[in-house]
């Protein structure tokens, strides 16, 4: 169980997202997700269900072309996107894991919210209609 952070329910529209359980200080690993590559077979069959919106690109050079993207088998999975992110992600292909570090000081209660471009200040649309 994460000390730092936990899943709440937000609204049906939004669904889940994960809120800071006490303050949490800039540069604190909130979380390290490991996760699953996905073969593209697989991956193709999970793109016409709701998992699809749980996978991540996973663009590991040792993978590649088969394994494409990755599903995380963590709390993270339900951390929510923003453009003024509070959390950024960096991956570790050696280890197959995403690593949730924060940017800033985040206060108790605060949803934790991370730019789904993967760079902090890529303005690019995403997939999905923002609320």
């Amino acid at each position: 169980m994460n000390e730092l952070i936990e899943v709440k329910f937000i609204s049906p529209k939004k669904g889940k997202g994960v809120f800071a359980l006490s303050e949490i200080k800039k540069g604190t690993i909130i979380d390290v997700a490991h996760v699953v590559p996905l073969p593209n077979n697989d991956y193709k069959k999970i793109s016409k269900t709701v998992l699809y919106n749980y996978c991540y690109i996973w663009g590991d050079p040792k993978y590649n072309p088969e394994y494409k993207n990755a599903i995380s088998l963590s709390i993270s999975q339900f951390i929510n996107h923003s453009f003024a992110p509070n959390v950024r992600y960096i991956y570790y292909y050696d280890n197959n894991c995403i690593e949730f570090e924060t940017l800033r000081d985040i206060s108790k209660g605060e949803e934790i919210e991370v730019n789904y471009n993967g760079l902090v200040n890529d303005k690019s649309p995403v997939w999905f209609e923002m609320e």
